[in-house]
C-alpha cells in the first residue's frame, strides 16, 4: 500500500486566501475613498482665490460634507443590511465616484457646498459594508488586524491626496485633480460587483479549509440580515456602552480632521509653507498614522488571543495610545522648526491610531445581528464630531488664533481618554445580557 500522500489532495486541503483579496479590494476602495474627501483640504487655498470665497466659506464646505455623512450613517447601514455589501458599496462606490467628477466644475460656493454634501451622503455607507463584510469573512480573533490594515488605509488615502496634490497641482488644475480623482472609484465599483458574494461558501474560488477558518464568525453575523428581521433601536439607543463608544469616536474623529482637512491650511497660515511643501508635509503624519493603526490593530488580536480578555485587548490598548500621544502632541507644539513638530506630530499621530482598530473591532465584536446598524451609530457620532471640527476651527483659529484651535484639538484628546475609562467592552449591544466574563467571542 501507497502512504504517500497525494500531491493534488494535499493542494486542495490548503486554505485559500480569498478573504484577503477582500480585504485588499476593501482597502482599495477606502483609500479612493480618502483621495476624493480629503482632495478639497488639499487646495483650500486654491479654491478659495478662484471661487473668491474665505476659509471659514471652505470649512462649512468641508463641514457639509460630515454632516451629510453622518445622517445619513443609519440609513446607509440600513440599506447595507437589506441590499448585502456587494449591492450596496458597488453603488455607493459608483455614487460618490459621479459626484466627485462634478465637483469639478462647480462655478460657485453654492454648488460646491451641494456636491460636498452629496459626496457625502454616498459615502456614508462604505464602513457600515466594509464592517459588515469582515465581521463575515474574519474570525474574530483577527477582526483588530483587519480593522487596523483598513484603517491604516484610510490614512494612506489622505496622504496619497496629499503627495499627488503637491506633486501635480503645478501641472493641473484644482478641477483637473478632482476630475483625475473621480475615475478609480467608477471602475472599482464596477470590477467589485462582478467579483466578490456576500457570503464566503457562495464564492467559487473559497474551499472548505478557508469556510473552516473563516466560519466562527458566522454565528453571530450575516452579511445580510433578513429583510424581516426587526431592529431594537431601543435596547440599541439605550446601551450606555455604546453611548461611550460614540462619545469617544466623536472625539477622536474630530480631532484626527486637524491632519488631514486642517494642516495644509495651517502650515501655509501659521508656519509660512507654500502650498507643495504644505502638502507634502501633510503626508508624513498619515504615513505615521498608518504604520501606528496596523501596530495597533496586531497587538490587540495579540493580546486578545493570549487573554481572552477584551478589557486588555480593546480598553487597555485604547487607554495607553491616548495618553502616550497626548505626550507627542505637547512636546510637537514646542518646536518652532516645521521639520521637528512634524516628526513629533507623527509620532504622536503613530500612537494615537492604536486605539482606532480598537474601536473598529470592538464594535465588531459587540455588534451581534445588528452590526451595521451599530457600527453606523458610532461612525455617525465620529462624523459629527469631523464637521464641527471642520467648520468650528477656522472661526476657533479666527478668533483666538491657531493656538486657541490647538488647545481645542487635545481637549477632544482627552475627552476620549475619559470615555474608555468605563467602558466595559463586553456583551452584544442591543442583545440580553449574559453571564460571559471576559470571552473571546
Amino acid at each position: 500500500m501507497n502512504d504517500t500522500p497525494d500531491p493534488a489532495l494535499s493542494l486542495a486541503r490548503r486554505p485559500t486566501y480569498i478573504r484577503h483579496l477582500v480585504l485588499a479590494a476593501l482597502c482599495v476602495i477606502t483609500t479612493i475613498n480618502y483621495m476624493q474627501r480629503n482632495s478639497l483640504a488639499a487646495v483650500q487655498t486654491r479654491v478659495s482665490v478662484d471661487l473668491q470665497v474665505s476659509d471659514i466659506d471652505i470649512g462649512d464646505a468641508k463641514g457639509v460634507f460630515f454632516f451629510a455623512y453622518a445622517l445619513c450613517q443609519i440609513p446607509s447601514g440600513w440599506l447595507a443590511q437589506r441590499w448585502g455589501g456587494r449591492r450596496a458599496l458597488a453603488l455607493f462606490a459608483a455614487g460618490w465616484s459621479i459626484v466627485m467628477g462634478l465637483t469639478a466644475i462647480a462655478p460657485n460656493l453654492a454648488v460646491l457646498l451641494g456636491a460636498r454634501g452629496a459626496m457625502g451622503a454616498l459615502q456614508a455607507g462604505i464602513f457600515p459594508c466594509c464592517t459588515m463584510i469582515l465581521a463575515v469573512w474574519y474570525p474574530t480573533a483577527r477582526r483588530g488586524f483587519a480593522s487596523a490594515v483598513l484603517n491604516s488605509f484610510m490614512l494612506i488615502g489622505g496622504a496619497v491626496a496629499s503627495v499627488l496634490t503637491g506633486l501635480l497641482i503645478g501641472v493641473l488644475s484644482w478641477r483637473g485633480l478632482f476630475a483625475v480623482y473621480a475615475l478609480p472609484g467608477l471602475l472599482w465599483a464596477l470590477c467589485f460587483a462582478l467579483w466578490f458574494r456576500n457570503d464566503p461558501r457562495n464564492h467559487a474560488s473559497v474551499n472548505a479549509e478557508e469556510l473552516s477558518i473563516i466560519g466562527a464568525s458566522r454565528s453571530t453575523t450575516s452579511a445580510k440580515s433578513p429583510a424581516h428581521s426587526s431592529i431594537p433601536w431601543l435596547k440599541i439607543m439605550g446601551s450606555s456602552a455604546l453611548w461611550l463608544i460614540c462619545l469617544q469616536q466623536f472625539c477622536r474623529s474630530g480631532a484626527l480632521r486637524f491632519f488631514d482637512q486642517s494642516l495644509p491650511t495651517y502650515l501655509q497660515r501659521a508656519r509660512g509653507q507654500d502650498i507643495q511643501d504644505a502638502n507634502l508635509w501633510t503626508s508624513l503624519p498619515m504615513w505615521a498614522g498608518v504604520i501606528g493603526g496596523m501596530f495597533g490593530g496586531t497587538l490587540s488580536d495579540f493580546i486578545l488571543t493570549r487573554t481572552g480578555s477584551r478589557r486588555a485587548a480593546r480598553q487597555g490598548v485604547a487607554i495607553g495610545s491616548l495618553l502616550l500621544c497626548l505626550l507627542c502632541y505637547t512636546a510637537a507644539y514646542q518646536f518652532a522648526e516645521v521639520r521637528w513638530a512634524m516628526l513629533m506630530a507623527g509620532l504622536g499621530i503613530c500612537v494615537m491610531t492604536f486605539s482606532s482598530p480598537c474601536a473598529y473591532a470592538l464594535t465588531m465584536d459587540m455588534g451581534g445581528r445588528n452590526l451595521a446598524v451599530i457600527f453606523a451609530t458610532m461612525n455617525m457620532a465620529g462624523n459629527l464630531g469631523s464637521a464641527a471640527f471642520t467648520t468650528f476651527i477656522p472661526r476657533i483659529a479666527k478668533w483666538g488664533g491657531w493656538d486657541t484651535a490647538l488647545l481645542v484639538f487635545a481637549g477632544m484628546h482627552v475627552v476620549a481618554l475619559l470615555c474608555w475609562l468605563p467602558l466595559n467592552p463586553n456583551g452584544v449591544i442591543g442583545e440580553p445580557a449574559h453571564e460571559t466574563p471576559d470571552s473571546k467571542e
